[in-house]
């Protein structure tokens, strides 16, 4: 039995907090260990995630979705949180009934409503604005969560 994978969509290229991420940023440490901790083979798409219909992660991300079959979660991270609505809205609904897990952090200006509710779409949505750490906390924050106490 093979693993099912997340695809894990970078932010925009550029310094941020110091630092410096040429292929766009991310904790990848803290995103592929929130997916291994979900039950998922983590996968960084090596793509810089300026957020737009028809960008190059957008149509990078609908590429492999559509080669990669064991693709069942999609993590976007600042602008490819904002990316990950992109794809929702190119999957058909007999594509989106392949997805079990969408995450999106740190994209404030999309609503968490815009990512529920697409037609074939019954996967669990986890959707975090940025934590009071600052922006690039957030992949280190969710993968916290999976280790806090359930109320």
């Amino acid at each position: 039995m093979t693993t099912p994978t997340m695809m894990i969509l970078r932010g925009i290229a550029g310094n941020f907090d110091g630092v410096k991420y040429p292929r766009g940023a991310l904790d990848e440490g803290s995103a592929i260990a929130y997916a291994a901790r979900r039950g998922y083979v983590g996968r960084v798409l090596d793509v810089s995630g300026e957020a737009a219909p028809h960008s190059a992660q957008h149509i990078a991300a609908l590429a492999v979705f559509r080669w990669d079959f064991f693709v069942e979660a999609i993590y976007g991270f600042s602008g490819g949180g904002y990316n990950v609505r992109h794809v929702l809205n190119s999957l058909t609904p007999a594509e989106r009934i392949r997805l079990k897990l969408v995450v999106v952090l740190g994209a404030p200006h999309n609503p968490k409503s815009l990512y529920q509710g697409y037609v074939g779409g019954n996967y669990e949505l986890v959707y975090r604005l940025d934590p009071p750490e600052g922006h690039m906390a957030g992949p280190r924050k969710l993968l916290d969560e999976l280790d806090a106490p359930q109320v």
